[in-house]
């Protein structure tokens, strides 16, 4: 035993063994006790105490619990590209979600879905396009059409112009019915019906010229004008009693044809009709195109 320059008395090794193990050394109970209590709250007091693992396992226990809790994927169920119904349900789908607002974002989704798709179950996605044309005159269906190939677009338009022609579709059969009954007070849903389909009439038209436009098929633009107004010539020699609303709808019709292309051997043939023999109506929707074209 000796003194250092610190004061503090030092014990060499070699003497505190000697007298441990000779149990010389009288212990505390009350040292026993607390010996007790650090090695049963601190593990750090444990004989095998392995520090560098303790903190090693912390630190995984705190990286998981701050860890965000995500949740799991969902499950991604893949179409199969053959089949029609489940393709045109998905292709549904874009097009009800389609705004001015997020159109960019909903085109690039169906070009590539469209990619994947054979030309069979293409073909068949057309009708659904149509069919959305047709209750909204909105721009940004008639531009799905052109997410498509050149040659998709020629060919349906193709046939579906030459049904539209041979089924004269400008004037939809339901509503080639009786003047009195349409506008008959007890006879609401046959209004309506006819509200509905003059809007659908107008809506195609106005997407077929469009097309037909970009296309730059003018013989196609004025065989339809001309078409058309075979059919107002036809009816005006009808009852107007009857067929006023089939002659007016005839005449919205035209006004839109002339607007993409100045049929003027058309617009010669109106100027020699007798306004004077029809009601203001007619008479206004004949004359405001003789106004355009004068």
């Amino acid at each position: 035993m000796e003194n250092n320059d610190l004061g503090f008395i030092k014990f060499d090794l070699k003497t505190f063994k000697e007298i441990y193990e000779k149990r010389e050394l009288d212990i505390n109970e009350n040292l026993i006790k607390k010996a007790s209590e650090l090695i049963s709250n601190y593990n750090c007091f444990i004989s095998n105490y392995d520090a560098k693992s303790l903190w090693e396992k912390k630190k995984m226990m705190a990286q998981k619990k701050n860890k965000p809790n995500i949740r799991n994927k969902p499950r991604v169920i893949l179409i199969d590209f053959s089949d029609e119904m489940k393709c045109k349900k998905e292709f549904t789908s874009y097009l009800n979600k389609l705004t001015d607002v997020n159109k960019e974002t909903i085109y690039n989704k169906i070009y590539n879905f469209i990619r994947e798709l054979n030309d069979e179950v293409k073909n068949s996605l057309f009708d659904v396009l149509i069919n959305f044309i047709k209750v909204s005159s909105n721009n940004i269906y008639i531009d799905v059409l052109y997410l498509f190939e050149e040659k998709f677009i020629k060919e349906n338009i193709s046939n579906y112009l030459k049904n539209f022609k041979e089924k004269k579709e400008w004037i939809p059969e339901e509503i080639i019915i009786e003047n009195k009954i349409l506008y008959d007070n007890n006879n609401y849903d046959k209004y309506c019906l006819y509200v509905k389909l003059k809007k659908n009439s107008l809506s195609i038209l106005k997407a077929l010229l469009i097309i037909l436009n970009r296309m730059e098929n003018i013989m196609e633009i004025e065989e339809l004008s001309n078409e058309i107004f075979n059919d107002i010539h036809k009816y005006l020699q009808t009852d107007m009693n009857i067929y006023k609303h089939i002659i007016e709808l005839l005449l919205d019709e035209l006004i839109l044809i002339l607007d993409y292309h100045k049929n003027l051997n058309i617009i010669e043939k109106l100027r020699k009709i007798n306004l004077n023999d029809y009601e203001y109506s007619t008479k206004f929707k004949i004359m405001k195109i003789l106004d355009l074209y004068k």
